[in-house]
């Protein structure tokens, strides 16, 4: 089977510069020809003319134009959501990571949220006529936010309730001593862990449900409107802590991207996620840290992230999944971010594309793509395909 394509662009952020119809369309016209693209992801960034004039474009060669929108952060920036509560009652502050992002996560549990955020969609990309929505975002925060436990509103603590699931139950079970990061006993791949005490077993599985419920919302109504869907995810072992249900979401979608970014030192990168859960769980040390290597079956003395366990993770993914899995792999430049030479390129992408999985997403930004990485890309996909 032919190892397919999809192109991804970040036309910017709600409120930052937007890039050029121009500068996407040179970008495009130096891709297309050498690779068997078969979807073009951009967003988020509004600016009806920009879409309109690259879905003329891409229509032309029988491409499928989806946008990417943000669901659970971002989308504040531009409507006034209800944000995310902590145990005390606290709202969370804001997290700046990236210049673009603010990853600022917002309830995803609370429904006048929802009705917001898909009155973005109607009030922003409606008119334009795009394949599918590419959803981004699709989680709560991870340990690299500060937030990941959350959320404790009053739409949450009803949910909680009917589920005989008691907060301070949680909050006494994470403050015990526990050998290993949230006393997690074994991996059983796809984000599933064994974990000692139920109350943390428990709270990843609540957020889980609350988040399938309203992507099930989010989807009939993209459906409704005659969409494809697809999901940006985090890679399957870190998906457990934001409240991802990889298995679940592929039955509510048409592909699933799990962004396996190996050298990517920013959020979803998994050198940058692994640390900061390692370090939000107070599991830097060297014992926990080699305690969870072990479960998870990972070799963190590489220099890049472990590619055997990345592999691992897609077989097992690609295997249980309802939809077709594309691995997501950075491709561009992003200084002191995604160091991305064209030798990482050359390693992990004819090794993701033999896992079972449907094709690549060239992530998660084409016009920061310098052009040895390009070079390299189409050397690699000649010799596949």
């Amino acid at each position: 089977m032919e190892c397919e394509i999809i192109l991804q662009i970040f036309s910017g952020g709600f409120l930052g510069e937007t890039v050029s119809y121009e500068t996407v369309e040179k970008k495009l016209l130096s891709v297309l020809p050498a690779l068997p693209v078969k979807k073009v992801i951009m967003g988020w960034a509004p600016g009806k003319a920009l879409y309109e004039k690259t879905a003329e474009f891409l229509a032309q060669r029988n491409i499928d134009f989806y946008l990417w929108l943000p669901v659970f952060s971002e989308t504040g920036a531009i409507r006034e959501l209800a944000p995310l509560i902590d145990m005390h009652g606290r709202p969370f502050e804001t997290v700046k990571s990236l210049a673009a992002e603010d990853f600022s996560f917002y309830c995803p549990n609370n429904p006048r949220n929802i009705d917001k955020i898909l009155d973005i969609f109607e009030q922003e990309f409606a008119a334009v006529p795009f394949s599918g929505v590419f959803l981004d975002k699709i989680r709560y925060p991870s340990f690299a936010q500060e937030s990941v436990f959350s959320c404790f509103c009053p739409h949450c603590l009803k949910e909680y309730e009917a589920a005989h699931f008691s907060p301070p139950a949680l909050e006494n079970a994470l403050s015990r001593p526990m050998e290993t990061p949230l006393g997690i006993k074994s991996y059983l791949g796809n984000g599933n862990y064994v974990y000692e005490d139920n109350d943390i077993s428990k709270y990843f599985s609540l957020k889980a449900g609350i988040i399938l419920k309203s992507m099930q919302r989010i989807c009939a109504f993209f459906r409704e409107r005659g969409l494809k869907i697809g999901f940006d995810v985090f890679a399957p072992f870190l998906s457990a802590f934001v409240g991802q249900d990889l298995t679940g979401f592929s039955n509510l979608c048409d592909f699933m991207k799990p962004m396996m970014y190996r050298v990517t030192n920013g959020p979803a990168g998994l050198p940058f996620e692994m640390e900061a859960f390692l370090s939000g769980t107070n599991s830097g040390e060297a014992a926990k840290r080699q305690a969870f290597n072990e479960i998870l079956g990972l070799d963190q003395g590489k220099k890049d992230f472990d590619l055997d366990f990345t592999l691992n993770e897609l077989r097992r993914l690609a295997s249980s999944c309802a939809c077709p899995v594309y691995a997501g792999v950075e491709i561009n430049r992003k200084e002191n971010i995604a160091d991305v030479k064209p030798e990482y390129i050359e390693e992990t992408l004819p090794a993701y594309a033999r896992t079972g999985i449907r094709g690549l997403v060239l992530s998660w930004d084409l016009i920061s793509m310098p052009e040895e990485n390009l070079k390299k890309v189409k050397e690699i996909m000649e010799k596949l395909n």
